[in-house]
């Protein structure tokens, strides 16, 4: 295979691929066009898990083959910790760009800001984790507390390093943080999303006044549960298709009935 015939093939592919996501207005689109750009000029790494793009000319190919590496061993770290199997054996994809503003997640594939792969507070692990444990019929705050709790607890246990973009002492100074929210109105804004089904409204577009209090409560709530319920029954959760059952089922507690819990741990 020729190499022009070999890039048009790499390209058909990560768009198919794409394509096979969830849609988000035409961020999809934006996505793959990125993806085509970053596989036909940018600069390619190859590991045992994954499979990295990254925009030519802003990194050295030290940095990318290091930063390629970071992301193999937290791939296997995030699968240790969780007990998660790759059933179809495809590696996950990575694309690195300065086009990219905001870290994000489809399927298979990670998108990452090349300004944050450069000083080293990239959220990869936490994008892996949603590529990992996808938890389709999960809350938003069960899927996005988790993917920030596991990727401080993999940056303080076993390597790597934790990209939070909202708190930066990880899972050791979180309920500081949440106690810190929830004594404004940023916070108590928010905190009824927490245990819920739904998002708050501006989310997306309100980083700091809305997804930060959101992000680390959710983180802090995460963390409490897998402290008192253990990790090994909320993975029940993951591949549940009603996650309120689920999670009474596996934890003989509601959400709302874990939520007081939580609430009342960090009044104290």
């Amino acid at each position: 295979m020729n190499s022009r015939c070999k890039v048009w093939l790499l390209v058909s592919m990560a768009v198919l691929l794409i394509e096979s996501s969830p849609a988000n207005g035409d961020d999809w689109i934006s996505d793959r066009a990125l993806a085509g750009d970053l596989i036909a000029n940018g600069f390619s790494v190859e590991t045992d898990r994954a499979t990295l793009w990254f925009e030519s000319g802003i990194l050295s190919s030290e940095e990318m083959i290091a930063f390629g590496d970071l992301a193999n061993r937290g791939i296997q770290d995030i699968e240790a910790y969780l007990g998660t199997t790759r059933s179809d054996g495809r590696k996950i994809r990575y694309f690195i760009s300065s086009q990219i503003e905001i870290s994000h997640s489809r399927w298979r594939t990670v998108f990452l800001p090349m300004s944050k792969v450069q000083n080293r507070t990239a959220p990869y692990l936490h994008e892996t984790t949603h590529v990992l444990a996808p938890c389709d019929a999960c809350p938003m705050w069960f899927s996005e507390g988790l993917a920030s709790y596991v990727q401080s607890y993999i940056g303080e246990h076993t390597g790597g390093y934790d990209g939070g973009i909202f708190s930066r002492r990880g899972n050791r100074g979180i309920d500081q943080d949440a106690r810190r929210w929830l004594s404004s109105e940023r916070g108590q804004a928010v905190v009824p999303f927490v245990g819920v089904h739904g998002e708050p409204s501006s989310i997306n577009e309100d980083r700091s006044n809305v997804a930060a209090p959101f992000y680390v409560m959710a983180q802090s709530f995460v963390k409490f549960l897998v402290e008192r319920a253990t990790l090994d029954k909320l993975r029940a959760c993951f591949d549940a298709k009603d996650f309120d059952a689920g999670l009474q089922s596996a934890t003989g507690k509601s959400a709302a009935e874990w939520k007081e819990l939580w609430l009342a741990e960090l009044s104290r």
